[in-house]
């Protein structure tokens, strides 16, 4: 077995030397002796050097259980060298140092310097060292301007540790327990990654005893990174380095000569789920100031130099218990702090990236200091989704502030611990958003210009001055409290699911341009503007809220309490359940009981308003959801007066005293006047007595509530009246119903019927009725003499027009309708021939089109409504005579038809119902002309009188559509089916005068008598009620006319009847019919 105490690998000797197995070296034995032997070298007692001598390289991997108390050189003087220790617990304890890429002496090089100390994987235990330099050169060598770079990598990766003055006892060298990394020429780098979970560099804040180098202390735990060199430090992926300072980028002016170049650059880089950067005492970055910084007694001034930047991101995380420099340079030191650029020659960026932390505690809080100071150099404090922390302080009281300007350039996090402040009195400016955490307190006093939004999830952020909170931007309340502490603030939006908005003297304007929800509470005594264009709604609790909230704009829906005083204004909506203060309704504003943003709910809504409401607007106590669907049950309580002058909406399902409605109820007196809306739906109507009740007074009733329109339920009519005590209401309070007229018990109350069962009869009847006629309303013609064969013969096109006018009235007695109409039909023969040389048959086709308007009134309410039917027809017809050409004999008609016909509705105040009717008439006639008598009048002209008893059937089959009106009442029709019978006598004379010879021009006037009978009514159903027209039963008739050839071509006739019926009713029509006869004929 060797021993040896130092070991030295130099390239060409051993290029690798590999231990796997167990050693044990105190000082160092190697069972491999002939590797071991080759490749050693005691070099002035500095211990074990991998890759050492100019031009040189080694490389020495450590794997197996080994225990190593000197110290390691790895790529030293020129030469390049790596070691790795990995695997199974390989230790290397109590060693004087480390020193990876370093230089010793004023030594000329001709070769690059560069080493790499390899760390990897949990297992390789416990590595602890005095000092760690990388990228160093030795005090002997700093300051002379080198060609050849100096480079030291340390790698701390997959869970391995490295300790950095963990040594017990004391060390005779200020540089023991001290990290150095780019440091003593501008020619070193020093890098260090620390990369993996559970992967560590701990420079320890262990106190040592003894003086190094320099005539001073130096504290212990220290790093140093880029010491006139360049340093890197990369922290990723869950792992860490704590140390009790970091100081970096700095030189000593007074050992620098005035031609060395003075710029140096550090980068920390803290990236990765539970990466870690831990100061316990103080950072520096391109720092530079009196002795004081290091607490070390220099003397002297050291100068900042460079550029630093820290980079903390993806959930690293950087502490400090302590100091923290960045670009910090000739600066009186405060007592702790986070301290950026003080040097008008020094810069400094904090670049706090999405998931990353900066969290300052303990001694970083000061009483008196700023916790985060700028002086005159350049710096840039980046808030890029980042989380800026006050810890919990063990030893101070008080918080952290700062009058740093900060970028927000995406939403970043503020958190303060409890009983902890953060006073950001610096400018925030940018696009991001700030969102505040823990439950301690932010205070923002700067001139605030960022315009990513707010969003408060916990503790409080609270206004110092005006311009502290941004206006027109977004907030979002979630938890704490959003306190505006007196002063104003303009909110584009408002939304969170709790927390607290405090405008105690405040005045708050949501100006709404996105529809939001805010789940929290407002509290003070402040006023509250709700403008914008969308919607805000509110759930939270804030009846504790005492001051002034005006709904300017759109829609404020407020779902639980709302205290203070509450105003809306014109053209406005507040929507509500649950509480509201004292409540003004300003004329053309809006309440709605009921939540118009969870409108879609089930369930019917309650409102209270306390003290006073005055309602000069709109009050909706019916609710409507988003579907357009009217909900019914909704209670309107005013715990105090009521102040009438606007106008109330009720939802009511019309029916009897027990119906569903919507319900208003003042506990205190009313007064003004009020108009009432009353929207039926779906209630079919029925008789009430005492009525449906819809307002409640408890105290004095002297306000007016005036019915504004017409409500209506199936076939009924509806009032709003004070309650008729003799019918056990009470005359405070306002009920609904169907009578004007107070009942008695001899003599019921009947209810009020709607003009518009009026306009549905008379459709029902003028569709089955319009296109009804008899042979001679076609016929109309006289006998006329073929000039061929000397016969008498007819063939032609006819057409007739008929209008009419018609009075009726309903069953009930309330209705009169008045009725006119037009008729066109047009036929013609289409065949004609005689059985038996005699007789005469027609076969024909014909069509019409007819109209019919009608008005309803009701005498009782005095409203109206107008009705009409257009529509045609198609059919045929076929007629037997008896002796042709004659006018004595039987005949017998029939005629079928098919029609169809478009209705409608006006209702006075109501909506236009449409509805179609279609269906098939038919008829069988027949009658014996006889003649009785023949007389020769005074110029001796020959005129015969003949009489013809008629009869006629008619079966009626035109029905009606049945449908729901815009109200809710179903409507039908009946009355289809009706079979009319006709039975009468026409006499007429039948003559010629002597100054129509040779003109073929004959006339016959007539007069005709009828009894008309139906078998039904014709009738509508609105709801549970059944109307039915009047007076048709049994109807006579008379008519008078005169039919009359012009020529033998052509053919006119007319007549005028009257009908009366019973119950006033009564028709009078007017025809008038042109035929022309095709052929050539000549008169006589």
């Amino acid at each position: 077995m060797l021993t040896y105490r130092r070991l030295f690998l130099p390239i060409g000797i051993i290029a690798t030397l590999s231990i796997s197995y167990s050693a044990n070296a105190v000082p160092p034995y190697y069972n491999d002796s002939g590797v071991v032997s080759s490749g050693l070298w005691d070099w002035q007692n500095k211990g074990n050097v991998i890759g050492g001598g100019d031009g040189n390289s080694g490389e020495l991997i450590l794997q197996g259980s080994a225990s190593y108390n000197n110290s390691f050189s790895v790529g030293y003087n020129g030469a390049s060298g790596s070691l790795t220790i990995k695997d199974n617990a390989a230790n290397v304890n109590g060693t004087t140092g480390f020193k990876v890429g370093t230089t010793y002496y004023n030594q000329a090089l001709g070769h690059e310097t560069s080493g790499t100390l390899n760390l990897i994987g949990q297992g390789i235990g416990t590595i602890n060292s005095k000092g760690l330099s990388v990228g160093d050169t030795s005090v002997y060598d700093r300051y002379v301007q080198r060609d050849k770079t100096v480079t030291g990598v340390v790698n701390i990766l997959d869970g391995a540790s490295l300790n950095v003055g963990a040594a017990s006892g004391t060390s005779s060298q200020a540089s023991d327990n001290v990290l150095w990394a780019g440091s003593g020429n501008s020619a070193n780098t020093g890098t260090i990654n620390i990369s993996g979970t559970n992967s560590q560099l701990s420079v320890i804040n262990k106190a040592l005893e003894g003086s190094g180098y320099y005539d001073d202390s130096m504290v212990n735990g220290d790093a140093y990174l880029g010491y006139l060199g360049d340093a890197n430090i990369n922290i990723s992926d869950g792992g860490s380095m704590i140390a009790g300072r970091i100081i970096a980028s700095f030189v000593r002016k007074d050992d620098v000569p005035s031609s060395f170049p003075k710029l140096s650059s550090v980068n920390i880089y803290v990236t990765g789920s539970d990466s870690k950067l831990g100061i316990q005492s103080s950072l520096s970055l391109a720092s530079g100031a009196s002795g004081e910084i290091y607490d070390i007694d220099f003397n002297d001034q050291i100068k900042g130099a460079g550029s630093a930047t820290l980079t903390v991101e993806n959930g690293a995380e950087v502490y400090f218990e302590g100091k923290a420099y960045i670009g910090a340079d000739g600066y009186e030191v405060p007592e702790s702090g986070l301290f950026l650029a003080s040097d008008v020659g020094s810069s400094a960026t904090v670049n706090l990236n999405t998931g990353g932390t900066i969290s300052i505690s303990d001694s970083a809080l000061s009483p008196e200091k700023d916790g985060i100071v700028a002086g005159d150099g350049v710096y840039n404090f980046n808030l890029n989704g980042g989380t800026l922390r006050v810890n919990a302080c063990k030893y101070c009281d008080d918080k952290l502030t700062t009058s740093v300007n900060m970028n927000v350039l995406s939403e970043s996090f503020l958190e303060a611990d409890t009983d902890k402040q953060m006073m950001l009195n610096g400018n925030l400016v940018g696009a991001g958003g700030l969102v505040k955490t823990g439950a301690g307190t932010v205070i923002f006093s700067g001139n605030n210009n960022y315009t990513g939004g707010t969003r408060v999830e916990a503790g409080e952020l609270r206004s110092a001055s005006t311009g502290a909170f941004v206006d027109n931007t977004t907030y979002i309340v979630n938890g704490g409290l959003l306190n505006l502490n007196h002063h104003s603030l303009i909110m584009s939006s408002l939304s969170g699911s709790g927390g607290v908005v405090d405008v105690t003297d405040a005045d708050l304007i949501v100006n709404q341009n996105d529809d939001s929800y805010f789940a929290g509470q407002f509290d003070g005594s402040g006023t509250i503007t709700k403008s914008g264009t969308v919607q805000l709604a509110l759930s939270g609790d804030s009846s504790g809220y005492s001051g002034l909230t005006t709904v300017a704009s759109c829609n404020l829906d407020s779902t639980n309490a709302l205290g203070g005083r509450i105003v809306v204004e014109k053209g406005a909506l507040l929507s509500a359940t649950g509480y509201l203060g004292e409540t003004t309704i300003a004329s053309g504003a809006n309440l709605m009981v009921g939540s118009l943003y969870h409108a879609n709910q089930p369930g019917l809504s309650t409102l209270n308003i306390e003290t006073h409401l005055d309602n000069q607007g709109y009050i909706y106590v019916g609710k409507i959801d988003n579907n357009a669907r009217s909900l019914v049950g909704n209670r309107l309580i005013v715990n105090g007066n009521y102040q009438g002058g606007g106008s109330l909406y009720f939802n009511t399902i019309v029916g009897d005293d027990n119906s569903t409605t919507d319900h208003m109820t003042v506990t205190g007196d009313t007064s003004g006047l009020t108009n009432v809306f009353v929207n039926n739906v779906g209630g079919m109507g029925d008789y009430t007595e005492k009525g449906i009740e819809l307002i409640r007074v408890d105290g004095q009733s002297d306000g007016e509530f005036r019915q504004a329109g017409r409500i209506t339920a199936g076939g009924y009519e509806y009032f709003l009246n004070r309650g008729n005590t003799d019918a056990g209401a009470s005359d405070k309070n306002w009920y609904l119903t169907n009578s004007q007229s107070k009942p008695t018990p001899e003599v019921p109350a009947e209810p009020t019927i709607r003009p518009e069962a009026g306009g549905y009869i008379h459709n029902i009847a003028a569709s089955n009725m319009l296109f009804v006629h008899r042979l001679h309303d076609r016929l109309g013609e006289t006998y006329y003499t073929d000039a061929l064969s000397g016969e008498e013969k007819v063939t032609s096109m006819w057409m007739r027009n008929v209008g009419g006018h018609t009075r009726s009235r309903d069953s009930s007695g309330q209705l009169k309708t008045q009725t006119n109409r037009y008729i066109l039909q047009l036929g013609g023969d289409v065949s004609q021939w005689s059985s038996d040389g005699q007789d005469r048959w027609h076969l024909g086709v014909m069509g019409g089109y007819a109209n019919s308007h009608s008005n309803t009134r009701s005498y009782i309410t005095g409203y109206g409504a107008d009705s009409s039917v257009d529509g045609y027809s198609l059919g045929g017809y076929a007629t037997w005579q008896q002796n042709e050409g004659e006018s004595t004999g039987a005949y017998i008609d029939t005629w079928a038809l098919y029609s169809w016909f478009d209705n409608q509705v006006q209702g006075q105040e109501l909506a236009t119902e449409s509805y179609k009717s279609k269906g098939v008439t038919t008829s069988i006639e027949a009658g014996y002309t006889f003649k009785t008598g023949e007389y020769k009048d005074s110029k001796g002209e020959n005129n015969q009188w003949f009489v013809q008893p008629q009869a006629q059937i008619i079966w009626m089959g035109v029905s009606a559509d049945t449908f729901t009106e815009a109200k809710g009442t179903q409507v039908g029709s009946s009355g289809d089916g009706n079979i009319q019978t006709r039975l009468g006598v026409r006499t007429f004379l039948k003559g010629h005068h002597q100054s129509d010879n040779g003109k073929g021009r004959e006339f016959e006037p007539f007069v005709e008598a009828n009894w008309i009978h139906n078998t039904k009514s014709f009738s509508t159903t609105m709801g549970n009620e059944r109307i039915k027209q009047a007076g048709t039963d049994n109807i006579a008739e008379i008519k008078l006319g005169v039919e009359g050839q012009i020529n033998p071509n052509f053919n006119m006739w007319g007549n005028v009847g009257v009908q009366v019926g019973d119950s006033g009713y009564s028709d009078a029509a007017f025809m008038l019919g042109v035929k022309y006869n095709f052929g050539q004929v000549s008169g006589r």
